[in-house]
C-alpha cells in the first residue's frame, strides 16, 4: 500500500474542489419546504419556553434524533429500487486510509480505499455508493484475489449527482463465488453540512480550533469513502487515520500503533484494529486536539473513555461514571458481553443529531455528554443519562443486530427509546425513569399518532430523503410504546429472555421485525405463555397501521360485566378521507378494581366490541382499565364509573397507581377535547389535585391545563379559572417550598419546578416575593449567579422577576444577556407585562446594533408571541412591519413566526387577520406547511372555545374555592 498521494495531485484536486465550491459550503440550516413535505406529519419547531399545545408538533425530541440529509441540488428523488445497489457484489473487508487537512484554506481529505468483495451474481458492472467524492480514475484497480491477476476497468460511470453511485465496468465478467479487490484514490471535502466526514470548530483560550468528525447515519458514509452503503451489506473495516503528531485520533476499534508519515514532517499515521462485522453507517472517525479521559477502573470490564476539548475535562465526570455502569447493566440484561474491547464517547461542538451510536465511538452533542454540577439542571442531568443509555443500548440493538432496511428503523430506535428508561433506572433509581415513561414517551406520542397525517411504524422507504424522514416520533416514541406493551402481555421476564434469543440468533447480521416476533414466540411457547394469536399477528396490527384506539368501557352494574369497544382515536377528522384501512387492533385489556386482583382479556382485530361477563367489581366499586398505562390506547368510561373514580380520588387517591392517576387525567382531557366525554367529567377528576404530591400525575395534568389556560385568557371565565388553579397549585407549592437543597431527591426537584412555575404564573405571593427577593440579591452581586440561583429554578425566577418588576429588573436582565451571552435573561425579558417593553423588544429585532444576537432573533419573537400580552403585538408587528423585517432579516423567519402567533389566537377576528396576511404574501406563506398548520390551529382553537367555554365556565362557577385567591 502506498502511504501518500503525490502532493501535486492533491493541489490540483484542491483547486478543483474550490472551483466547484466544495470548500465554502454553507452550514446546514435545517429542512426546507421540500424536505418538510416528506415528513409525516409536517414539522413545526416547538416554541422555546412556550405554551403551545404540545400535540401540534411531531416530536419534542426531533432535534435529537433527526439525522441530516444534506440537500443535493441536482438529485431527483426516485422511487423503488432505482437508488438501491443491485446486490451482485457484496463487501467483505474495507481498508480505508484518510488524511484530513484540517486547515483554513484547505479542508480536503486525501482518501484511499481497498474493498475486498465477493461476487454473488456474474456481472461486468460494479456499482458502489459515492457522493461528492473526486475519484482519481487512473488509480482504480480491480484484482482477482485468488490469482492476483488484474481485471482491466474499461469504463467509469459517474452518477454521484443523480443516483449517488459510481459504476466500474470491467473487461470480463466477475464469476459467481469469486473474490476480488477494488482499490481507488479520491479526494473528499470536510464539509460544514454536519454529515459525512465534516469539520467542526470551537474556541479554546481565545483561539479557534478545528476538528474532523464523522456522522454517517443514514446514508452518508458514501460522502467519506466509496462503499456499499446499505445496512445489510456488512463488512469488516480496517481504518488508518493521518494526523498532526500533536493531535489525536479515534475510530471504532483500539489503536494498534502510530508511525511517522514518510516524507511529511510533523504528521503520523494511526493504525486501528480491524473491526467486527458491521454496517457502513456505524463506521466512525475523529481527528482533533481532543483529550481522552478514561473512566475509573472497576466500573466496567471494558476500557471506557470520554473524548473532549482539553478545557472541558472537568465536565466529563458524570458521563465517565454513568457510561460504564450502564454498559455493565446491559451486558447483564441481555446476557451477552459487549463485543468490543473499548467504548469511547466523544463530545462534539457541532453535531446534527443528539448523539450517534457508532460502534465503539459514540458521538454526542456537547451539551448531552458534558455536565457542570454547578450549572446543569436536574432535568439536564436526566437528559444526559437517558441519551447515554439510549446510545449504549444501540450497541446491541442496531449494531450487533441491524435492521434489514430503513423501513424497520424502529427495531433500532424504538428499542433504544425503550431501553434508555430501563438502563437509566438501573443506575439512577432516584430518577424513577420507568415511572416517567408515560409522560415522556407515551402520552406525548399519542398527540402525534392521533392525527390523520401520522404514519405506520413500518413503511416502505427508498430515497435518502424518505429514509431520513423515518427519524421521528413514530419510530422512536411509538416504537418504544408498542415494545413496552408487548413486554407486558408476554411477561417481562419472558420478554427479556426472548430478546437475548433474538440477539444471539441474529448476531453480526440483519433482521426484520418478523425475526423478533419469531424469537419472542419461541420463548413464549417454551414458557407456556397463552395468547389469543401469534405475537406476529398481534404486533403486525400495531406496526403496519398508524394510529391507536380508544377503548370505551360501559359497565352493566346488574350483571357485573361490561361492554368494551374499540375505535380509532383522532384529534381531527377530515370529512373527505379515502383511507381504506380498517382501524382495529389486537388490543390487550388489563383491568382491576383493587390492584390486588388484576385481570386480562383481549379485543381481537376482528372485534369492534366484546362483552366481558365479570369484571370482578361490585356495583359500587370503581374499575380501572389499562393498568399502569402499559398498553397503547386511551380509555373512556361510563358516567357512573367516572363518578366512583372521582370520589375515590378525593377520598384516597393513592388507591390508584401513580401511572394510572396520570393516565386518568391525560385520557379524560383528550377525550373531552374531541367531545367524547364532557369537560365537566375531566375537570371533576382534577378536584383531588390539591392533595397530589407525585410528579407524574401533576405533570400529565399541567400539560392539559396549559391549553385551557391559553384559550380562556381573554374571556370572562379566566378569573374563575385562575382562582381554581390557584386552589390546586398553592398547596402543592407550599408542600415543596421555594428553597431547594442539594439533598433533595431528583423527583422532588422536578415537582418543585412544576409547582413553582405555576405558582409564580398564578401570582401566589410566596413564590412571587421569593423570586423578586432572589433576583434583587442577584442584581447586587451578579458575579455570584451560581451561588444565588439554582439552575433548576433559574428560568422561573428570572421570568417572574421581570413579569412583576419594573425597568430596573428589565435593564439588569438585558445587561446580563449582553455581557454574558446567557439568553435565559433574554427569554425572561419577553415575559414582561408592559406593552412598551414588548414592542421595544420586537423593534430591536430589526436593529443589528440593538444588542440582540441574530441567533436569538427567533427566540425573542417566539417568546413575545407566547406572552398573552405580547401575542397581538407580535401579530401586528408581522403585519405592519413586513417590509422592514424582510429588509433587515430576509424571508427566513416569516413562516415560522406566522406559526408562533397562531398558538394563542382563538377568535374569528384573529383568524381573518391571519388569512388576510397569508393572502397578502402568498409567494412566501401560501405553500408553507407551517402556515397551513397555524391556520388549522386557530380554526381548532375557535371551535374549542365555541364548544367548551360555556360548559367550563359553568363548572368553574360551581367549583370556586371558599378562599378567594389573589388575582
Amino acid at each position: 500500500m502506498k502511504t501518500f498521494w503525490n502532493l501535486q495531485f492533491v493541489l490540483v484536486l484542491i483547486a478543483i474542489s474550490s472551483a466547484f465550491g466544495f470548500g465554502v459550503q454553507p452550514k446546514y440550516e435545517g429542512p426546507d419546504e421540500v424536505e418538510l413535505s416528506l415528513l409525516e406529519p409536517a414539522v413545526v419547531p416547538d416554541p422555546v419556553d412556550g405554551i403551545s399545545r404540545w400535540w401540534y408538533t411531531p416530536s419534542r425530541k426531533a432535534f435529537l434524533f433527526r439525522h441530516n440529509y444534506a440537500k443535493n441540488g441536482e438529485i431527483e428523488p426516485r422511487q423503488g429500487e432505482d437508488l438501491r445497489l443491485p446486490g451482485n457484489i457484496l463487501p467483505r473487508l474495507y481498508n480505508i486510509r484518510l488524511l484530513p487537512f484540517i486547515e483554513v484554506g484547505n479542508w480536503t481529505t486525501d482518501g484511499y480505499v481497498e474493498i475486498s468483495v465477493d461476487c454473488i451474481i456474474a456481472t461486468v458492472n460494479i456499482s458502489i455508493n459515492s457522493l461528492d467524492l473526486t475519484i482519481d480514475q487512473p488509480s482504480i484497480t480491480v484484482t482477482d484475489e485468488l490469482t492476483g491477476n488484474p481485471i482491466p476497468v474499461v469504463n467509469f460511470i459517474d452518477e454521484q449527482s443523480t443516483r449517488e453511485l459510481i459504476t466500474l465496468q470491467v473487461s470480463q465478467p466477475l464469476t459467481v463465488g469469486g473474490r476480488y479487490k477494488i482499490t481507488m484514490k479520491y479526494i473528499s471535502v470536510l464539509n460544514t453540512l454536519l454529515t459525512g466526514f465534516y469539520r467542526s470548530d470551537y474556541e479554546e483560550n481565545g483561539e479557534v480550533k478545528y476538528l474532523a468528525v464523522s456522522d454517517f447515519e443514514a446514508t452518508s458514509a458514501r460522502r467519506a469513502f466509496p462503499c456499499f452503503d446499505e445496512p445489510t451489506m456488512k463488512a469488516n473495516f480496517t481504518i488508518t487515520l493521518g494526523r498532526k503528531e500533536t493531535w489525536t485520533s479515534a475510530s471504532n476499534m483500539p489503536l494498534i500503533r502510530t508511525e511517522p508519515m514518510a516524507g511529511v514532517t510533523g504528521f503520523v499515521w494511526d493504525y486501528y484494529e480491524t473491526s467486527v462485522t458491521m454496517s457502513t453507517y456505524l463506521v466512525a472517525f475523529l481527528v482533533s486536539e481532543f483529550v481522552g479521559i478514561p473512566s475509573e477502573p472497576g466500573l466496567s470490564n471494558v476500557e471506557f473513555r470520554i473524548w473532549a476539548r482539553a478545557d472541558a475535562r472537568n465536565l466529563t465526570d458524570y458521563a465517565r461514571n454513568i457510561g460504564p455502569r450502564v454498559l455493565e447493566f446491559f451486558e447483564s440484561f441481555f446476557a451477552i458481553d459487549y463485543p468490543l474491547p473499548k467504548q469511547d464517547m466523544a463530545a462534539i461542538p457541532d453535531f446534527a443529531a443528539g448523539a450517534m451510536e457508532n460502534w465503539g465511538l459514540i458521538t454526542y452533542r456537547e451539551q448531552y455528554l458534558l455536565t457542570d454540577p454547578t450549572t446543569t439542571s436536574a432535568r439536564s442531568f436526566q437528559f444526559a443519562a437517558i441519551i447515554i443509555a439510549h446510545e449504549l443500548s444501540h450497541q446491541w440493538f442496531g449494531n450487533l443486530v441491524t435492521m434489514d432496511w430503513w423501513n424497520a428503523l424502529w427495531l433500532n430506535e424504538g428499542f433504544a427509546s425503550y431501553m434508555e428508561y430501563i438502563g437509566t433506572d438501573a443506575v439512577e433509581p432516584d430518577f424513577r425513569m420507568n415511572d416517567q415513561f408515560i409522560i415522556e414517551n407515551l402520552q406525548y406520542v399519542f398527540g402525534v399518532d392521533a392525527l390523520e397525517t401520522s404514519r405506520p411504524i413500518n413503511i416502505e422507504v427508498n430515497t435518502p430523503a424518505e429514509i431520513n424522514s423515518m427519524f421521528d416520533a413514530i419510530s422512536y416514541e411509538k416504537g418504544s410504546c408498542v415494545i413496552r406493551m408487548c413486554a407486558d402481555f408476554i411477561g417481562f421476564d419472558t420478554f427479556q429472555r426472548g430478546l437475548t434469543r433474538y440477539l444471539n440468533d441474529n448476531a453480526y447480521g440483519n433482521a426484520g421485525q418478523d425475526n423478533l416476533w419469531a424469537a419472542l414466540q419461541t420463548q413464549a411457547d417454551l414458557e407456556n405463555v397463552v395468547l389469543p394469536a401469534t405475537i406476529k399477528e398481534i404486533m403486525d396490527t400495531w406496526t403496519y397501521k398508524m394510529g391507536f384506539p380508544y377503548i370505551t368501557v360501559t359497565r352493566d352494574y346488574q350483571t357485573g360485566g361490561a361492554l368494551v369497544t374499540q375505535e380509532r382515536f383522532l384529534l381531527r377528522k377530515s370529512n373527505d378521507s379515502t383511507d381504506p384501512i380498517v382501524y382495529q387492533w389486537w388490543v390487550p385489556l388489563t383491568y382491576t378494581s383493587d390492584y390486588q386482583t388484576n385481570k386480562r382479556d383481549w379485543l381481537s382485530v376482528d372485534q369492534i366490541s366484546k362483552t366481558l361477563p365479570n369484571l370482578g367489581a361490585a356495583a359500587n366499586q370503581w374499575v380501572i382499565f389499562n393498568i399502569d398505562q402499559q398498553n397503547y390506547y386511551r380509555v373512556a368510561y361510563d358516567t357512573s364509573n367516572y363518578a366512583m373514580i372521582r370520589d375515590q380520588l378525593m377520598m384516597d387517591h393513592q388507591k390508584f397507581s401513580d401511572n394510572n392517576r396520570g393516565q386518568l387525567l391525560d385520557d379524560a382531557f383528550n377525550l373531552a377535547l374531541v367531545e367524547l366525554i364532557p369537560y365537566a367529567t375531566a375537570l371533576d377528576l382534577t378536584l383531588y389535585l390539591k392533595y397530589e404530591r407525585e410528579y407524574v400525575p401533576w405533570h400529565a395534568a399541567l400539560s392539559e391545563f396549559n391549553y385551557i389556560d391559553t384559550m380562556l385568557y381573554n374571556f370572562v371565565e379566566f378569573p374563575n379559572w385562575k382562582n381554581y388553579m390557584t386552589s390546586l397549585v398553592e398547596p402543592t407549592y407550599t408542600f415543596f417550598g421555594f428553597a431547594e437543597t442539594q439533598a433533595d431527591p431528583h423527583m422532588e426537584k422536578l415537582s418543585r419546578i412544576d409547582a413553582m412555575n405555576w405558582a409564580c404564573r398564578l401570582g401566589v405571593a410566596d413564590c412571587v416575593q421569593n423570586s423578586l427577593s432572589t433576583y434583587a440579591n442577584l442584581m447586587s452581586q451578579p458575579e455570584n449567579l451560581l451561588q444565588i440561583v439554582s439552575p433548576n429554578e433559574k428560568s422561573i425566577i428570572l421570568r417572574t422577576a421581570i413579569e412583576n418588576g419594573g425597568q430596573t429588573e428589565y435593564d439588569f436582565a438585558f445587561n446580563q444577556y449582553k455581557t454574558t451571552g446567557d439568553n435565559s435573561f433574554l427569554v425572561a425579558m419577553c415575559a414582561s407585562k408592559q406593552v412598551t417593553v414588548l414592542s421595544g423588544l420586537l423593534e430591536m429585532l430589526l436593529d443589528p446594533n440593538s444588542g440582540i444576537l441574530r441567533s436569538d432573533v427567533n427566540t425573542v419573537f417566539n417568546n413575545v408571541a407566547n406572552n398573552p400580552i405580547g401575542n397581538e403585538l407580535a401579530l401586528d408587528f408581522l403585519i405592519n412591519r413586513w417590509n422592514d423585517i424582510q429588509n433587515s432579516l430576509g424571508v427566513t423567519y416569516f413562516a415560522t413566526w406566522y406559526r408562533y402567533v397562531c398558538t394563542r389566537q382563538n377568535t374569528q377576528a384573529g383568524l381573518d387577520k391571519l388569512i388576510q396576511l397569508r393572502d397578502a404574501h402568498t409567494l412566501i406563506l401560501g405553500n408553507s406547511n407551517s402556515v397551513k398548520q397555524g391556520i388549522e390551529t386557530v380554526e381548532t382553537n375557535i371551535k374549542w372555545v365555541s364548544l367548551n367555554e360555556e360548559e367550563i365556565g359553568t363548572w368553574l362557577a360551581a367549583n370556586q374555592p371558599a378562599k378567594v385567591f389573589r388575582q
